[in-house]
This record gives structure tokens, sequence and C-alpha cells, in this order.
């Protein structure tokens, strides 16, 4: 599915969230 750029950042922005969790 295309995601928009708007979209990819807040994706990114959940993914690093979840993976700094993970990592802690």
């Amino acid at each position: 599915p295309y995601l928009t750029r708007k979209r990819r950042i807040e994706v990114s922005h959940a993914l690093g969230l979840t993976e700094r969790q993970v990592k802690i």
C-alpha cells in the first residue's frame, strides 16, 4: 500500500517508540 510522507513519518515514530521500548 502507498503511504504518504506524513503517514510514513507517523509510522516511523511509532516503530521508533516501540523499538525503543523493546530495547529497554
